[in-house]
């Protein structure tokens, strides 16, 4: 025995040829039609997978490899939150098997050959002949070079306003391109129509802005606002502009934090974001979440309770203190967690991975974060509209923390608008889930269109 356990550790067992090389997967997920490419790669028994998005958001992220023999593959990537579990097929043509992020799952195959993109239905995507007219700039930060497009009425005049749009939370291009859906091209048209420019741009790290995006903090955030101001603000043809900022989600604390340290922004709009705290609005919507994906009482509590302990660990300790304590509230809470999360999920996973998520500086600044730090000292004026149906940043408690927190001299031009039956990407939605999002072929209401382009004409005008 000893002898042979000698020769597998001399001579490790090599992968078939046939499942190591290129593989290319297309499909679609919550409506969403995606392609991925996976490398399986053997050099002398240590194994690697390796994966890419074809269309540009993220390229070359290693995956933990949990299980990979001639017949069975599971893979893990923490950065995105997903998990793989697939069988090979014996003749060596594809890989099939069930992907998983948070609570959702859905088929993927892998095959040999480069997949096409599905077709999905998204009847507001511009087409053209466009009626704008479309520039694209690159935007320097510091070291780093942010790229961006600029879209102009046709009839466009040196006074008219410009809207500068912030994408929220996860590393978007510059249409904010999620689940098939473009809400920012979708935006500029709209606008252009109205006689308001925008400047849209790549997040750090995506497409073609450089930088890395895993590792931004909330103010690398910021300052990439800032720069597209600043950008803005120096061009001539843009001296007279009446200059706003507009947020998504986490792309509204980014363009608050900007606005209050900026006095050429003359408006804002805030859109689906975060009035309270960004701890407040983290441990609701571990709640909120799972209860509308149909998970249990139970669970859905559960899964509040870790979070909301997570953020008072981090909120008291730094990034090594930390650790330890992560280490021993985590493992108590999965000894405690319903068998509804646990038969699916291993504890090893979820520890590492709920560590991960929680303890760096983009989390801890975004827990830490107060909307009424920056609200109350705008003088100018901004625009609040949240969807009634919204469950990642419910609309009640947010829309009356912003209320309550402008200040006098913003209060009057300032207002506030909850939309019944949206959801938190401002679609008309049915079950009002996060799976719906894909599934919806509206990608932004045209009645929260003509809200901000009405707003913003009727501030121009005083």
């Amino acid at each position: 025995m000893k002898t042979f356990l000698l020769t597998l550790l001399l001579f490790p067992l090599m992968l078939s040829a046939q499942i190591t090389g290129e593989w290319h997967s297309s499909f679609v997920v919550m409506g969403q039609a995606t392609l991925l490419d996976m490398t399986v790669a053997d050099s002398a028994g240590k194994q690697s997978i390796k994966i890419s998005d074809p269309n540009g958001v993220f390229s070359s992220i290693n995956a933990k490899v949990v299980e990979l023999t001639d017949s069975k593959l599971i893979f893990e990537v923490a950065k995105l939150g997903i998990r793989y579990d697939a069988d090979y097929h014996e003749e060596g043509d594809s890989i099939s098997g069930t992907m998983g992020q948070m609570d959702v799952r859905w088929s993927v195959s892998f095959h040999r050959d480069i997949q096409e993109t599905p077709e999905v239905n998204r009847p507001q995507e511009p087409t053209e002949p466009f009626a704008f007219t479309q520039e694209e700039v690159m935007i320097p930060n510091g070291e780093i070079l942010l790229g961006a497009t600029i879209t102009l009425p046709l009839q466009y005049k040196s006074d008219l306003p410009i809207v500068i749009l912030a994408s929220g939370s996860g590393p978007q291009n510059r249409d904010c391109f999620l689940l098939g859906h473009k809400p920012f091209f979708v935006i500029a048209e709209h606008f252009a129509k109205k006689g308001i420019a925008t400047l849209r741009f790549d997040d750090r790290g995506v497409d073609k802005s450089g930088g890395d995006f895993k590792s931004a903090t909330l103010t690398d955030f910021e300052s990439d606002v800032r720069a597209c101001i600043k950008y803005i603000s120096k061009q001539k043809r843009f001296k007279k502009n009446f200059l706003g900022l507009a947020g998504h989600s986490e792309g509204g604390m980014h363009t608050l934090m900007a606005a209050k340290r900026n006095r050429k922004v003359d408006f804002v709009i805030q859109l689906s974001s975060v009035g309270t705290s960004g701890r407040e609005v983290l441990v609701e919507q571990q709640y909120l979440i799972p209860i509308q994906n149909g998970n249990s009482e139970e669970l859905s509590k559960w899964n509040q309770s870790v979070f909301d302990g997570m953020c008072t660990i981090v909120s008291k300790y730094k990034p090594d203190e930390a650790r330890d304590s992560l280490t021993i509230f985590l493992g108590a809470m999965y000894d405690n967690a319903p068998t509804e999360y646990t038969e699916n999920n291993g504890k090893l996973a979820f520890m590492v991975g709920s560590a991960s998520f929680i303890n760096n500086q983009w989390a801890r600044d975004f827990i830490q974060f107060e909307s009424s730090e920056y609200i109350k000292k705008l003088k100018i004026p901004v625009l609040c509209i949240s969807g009634g149906e919204d469950i990642q940043v419910p609309a009640e408690s947010n829309i009356a923390a912003f209320e309550a927190n402008f200040s006098k001299k913003s209060r009057p031009h300032s207002k506030t608008e909850i939309v019944p039956g949206l959801n938190h990407l401002f679609q008309e939605c049915k079950t009002c889930s996060i799976t719906e999002y894909g599934e919806l072929s509206e990608t932004f209401s045209p009645l929260v269109l003509n809200l901000m382009s009405d707003w913003i004409k009727g501030i121009h005008a005083l």
